[in-house]
């Protein structure tokens, strides 16, 4: 009976150890497939290639297949972007008589169990902030040992949006492209004119009233975590918004608020009374029609764009409007005593010249943001 009481707490025991071994078992072999996944990625699973001088000059080029969704608030994008990365490795090198190809060509699967055993620059972009809703990977590796590697992916990315020309205006999407794993001194990114011929923008984008620009690329060099000098290549593709879709949708309904000034100007003294009730609709209107622009088009009216700035002096002016003909008319001026015949010509040129400074200053707030 003693026996049975000590033995019985030794079970409880032992199935606590074995179930601690096998967690440390399971998070070992995670933490390890995790390890390889990343290291295969970053390139660090595979030496460096020998018999080359360092550092390793690797050839970019990329392109921009799409454009599927642009979010200015978020500043975000949706694009499928295409790299292409090219290094000589005599490790690679084969006899193309033996073979009787001179290159060999592999897609999918092959290619990634390829790239497994291979050494690759490890290159990534800094500001994608998604996990690829498709990819697809390529390599080409010829007789000679030059291996060109192509990733396309379909993801979201950080980008920065300059909203200051809404609706005139061109945004840059840059992607940054970097090698974690290798310093300046061991990998050096290089373009000739050739990738650049082969870097380029989709014609045709899916995203709604965008249309493609041009490529282009700008190196720079950075120390990193290390404190060791890294190469990186910012890309930025052009794309101009389509900015004739939002005439109608924006200029006619603000040109149809403001036109309530020619009616308080023009109009007969007579109708005094009913001038002020509809200088506050109008603002009222021109209210609600800012926060429609800001629904319909996220970031127009927050990012101080040219509308943003046509409807804050909006209310200004219709107020100093009202607040013009009400001094013309009541205001005690000695000088309507003395010189009678000014308030006609003051009124007459109140009429033109105030309407026409403030379609000026509309009209050059759009010109500047076309600029």
């Amino acid at each position: 009976m003693s026996r049975g009481a000590t033995l019985r707490p030794a079970f409880p025991l032992a199935r606590s150890v074995l179930l601690m071994l096998t967690c440390l078992l399971v998070a070992g072999t995670v933490a390890t497939a995790s390890s390889a996944a990343l290291a295969q990625q970053v390139g660090q699973s595979v030496p460096m290639p020998r018999g080359v001088h360092l550092p390793v000059p690797v050839h970019i080029a990329m392109r921009i297949l799409n454009v599927s969704k642009i979010d200015e608030p978020l500043r975000e994008a949706s694009l499928v972007v295409e790299v292409t990365q090219r290094w000589k490795d005599p490790g690679q090198a084969f006899d193309a008589r033996a073979t009787g190809v001179g290159r060999r060509d592999l897609v999918g699967a092959d290619a990634e169990a390829v790239l497994s055993s291979i050494w690759t620059p490890g290159a990534v972009i800094e500001n994608q902030i998604s996990v690829p809703r498709s990819q697809s990977t390529s390599i080409s590796i010829r007789a000679d040992g030059t291996v060109t590697l192509i990733s396309r992916m379909d993801a979201d990315f950080r980008v920065a949006i300059d909203m200051s020309s809404f609706p005139f205006d061109r945004q840059h999407l840059q992607l940054s492209l970097v090698s974690p794993r290798y310093s300046a001194d061991d990998v050096i990114f290089v373009m000739t004119d050739l990738d650049r011929e082969l870097s380029s923008v989709a014609g045709t984008l899916s995203a709604s009233n965008w249309t493609a620009g041009s490529m282009r690329f700008v190196m720079e060099r950075f120390y990193g975590w290390n404190a060791r000098p890294f190469v990186r290549v910012i890309a930025s593709a052009v794309v101009e918004r389509e900015w004739s879709f939002y005439l109608l949708r924006i200029f006619v309904p603000f040109a149809a608020v403001m036109s309530v000034s020619v009616f308080i100007l023009w109009a007969p003294e007579k109708l005094l009374g009913d001038k002020a009730p509809l200088t506050f609709s109008a603002l009222m209107a021109l209210a609600a029609l800012s926060f429609t622009y800001e629904a319909s088009f996220p970031g127009s009216i927050s990012m101080n764009s040219p509308i943003a700035f046509m409807t804050s002096i909006g209310y200004l002016y219709l107020t100093g409007v009202l607040l013009m003909n009400i001094l013309l008319v009541y205001a005690p001026l000695a000088i309507r005593d003395r010189y009678p015949h000014l308030e006609g010509e003051i009124r007459r040129n109140i009429r033109y010249t105030v309407p026409a400074v403030f379609l000026l200053t509309c009209l050059c707030s759009v010109l500047r943001s076309m600029v």
